[in-house]
């Protein structure tokens, strides 16, 4: 076979590299005994350089420019050309949107955070007046590694927080950029770069970031939680450790505060892990998980992360059979590079299909 790989090993802002997976799908698909093509998703033949391939691997992440490709193309490649594809659709779609990811927790009755979503100003507005509880979690849609969530302490503050969202919207919560588009705009204007005229663009400095407008999202504070636990289930593996919070902060994600003993992981966020991975059919999934009332609860989850945090990790756990709530659980010694997860089992289910 012949497995289309599109690189991802790109330069991110401010001067970070994400430890890129392409290369090492590359050297487990040999391995393996097939063939790798590579291809840029960018260029307008790219359906062409798909011909005689069998799947399609991509890393995309929630930079703008990337996302925006992926969700054009992908499903294309996967629903119409008939492709095995990595992430398929199950898996990505609710990628970095934690609107949609909340609603999916609901549906499928996975424990998480109550959570409010609003699109209508004056009914925001009222709901923080009179029954909102404080302090409070505000979020963006968008945003990884705690960036877009912020605690909102009081009604007013959480009636700012949507008379900004409704009224000239923002790029990003607790930054230079959140101070809205009009702000944005004058400063834009005032340094002499531009004029305004028809059809004039306003480039963005932050490309990786969506304006978002006309919307707002709460999302119930859980005090006493000092860190979070992260669960990367690929398949019938779960690999885990916990993340501490910034210093005199809420937020975890991000931190780079990790511990990998896996004595301290709480076996329950690993079975939650399972679960979420098997109810919404993901090829690979990461789940942040906190506690609510000493019970956990998962509060979002992502097709992508940091492979080099889940290769630290001093073994995975093994789910036996299909049954996550009571199922037997082994754990497996030794480190794995995540990417060789993912391959065996991409491989394994194209060989299938």
């Amino acid at each position: 076979m012949i497995i289309a790989i599109q690189s991802d090993d790109f330069p991110w802002p401010k001067g970070a590299h994400p430890d890129a997976s392409a290369p090492r799908w590359a050297k487990a698909i040999e391995a393996a005994g097939h063939e790798v093509r590579w291809v840029d998703v960018s260029q307008p033949d790219i359906l062409r350089q798909l011909d005689g391939c069998s799947a399609l691997m991509w890393r995309f992440a929630h930079v703008t420019d990337m996302r925006q490709i992926a969700r054009r193309l992908l499903p294309v490649v996967e629903r119409d050309l008939g492709l095995a594809v990595y992430p398929d659709q199950r898996t990505s779609w609710h990628y970095d949107d934690k609107i949609i990811q909340s609603y999916l927790f609901e549906a499928h009755g996975i424990p998480a955070p109550r959570t409010w979503v609003w699109y209508d100003r004056d009914r925001a507005m009222e709901w923080c007046k009179r029954e909102a509880e404080f302090p409070i979690v505000a979020k963006l849609w968008a945003g990884a590694g705690s960036v877009n969530v912020k605690l909102i302490r009081s009604a007013s503050e959480a009636q700012a927080y949507v008379a900004r969202m409704f009224d000239c919207g923002t790029y990003a919560l607790e930054s230079e950029s959140a101070r809205g588009f009009r702000t944005r705009l004058k400063r834009w204007l005032k340094t002499g770069r531009a004029r305004l005229r028809p059809g004039a663009v306003i480039d963005l400095p932050e490309p990786y970031w969506d304006t978002h407008y006309r919307y707002s999202l709460f999302q119930q504070w859980l005090p006493g939680n000092e860190f979070d636990t992260r669960i990367t289930v690929i398949g019938d593996r779960a690999f885990g450790f916990r993340r501490f919070n910034r210093p005199g902060d809420f937020r975890a994600s991000g931190s780079g505060s990790i511990d990998w003993d896996p004595q301290k992981v709480d076996p329950q966020f690993v079975r939650l892990g399972f679960k979420i991975s098997r109810l919404l059919g993901t090829q690979s999934c990461a789940m942040d998980g906190l506690y609510r009332d000493g019970e956990p609860v998962a509060c979002e989850i992502s097709y992508t992360y940091s492979s080099k945090a889940v290769h630290q990790c001093p073994g995975h756990w093994r789910l036996i059979g299909d049954d996550y709530e009571s199922g037997e659980i082994e754990w497996c010694e030794g480190q794995m590079q995540p990417e060789s997860a993912q391959v065996q089992r991409f491989l394994q289910r194209l060989e299938n299909r």
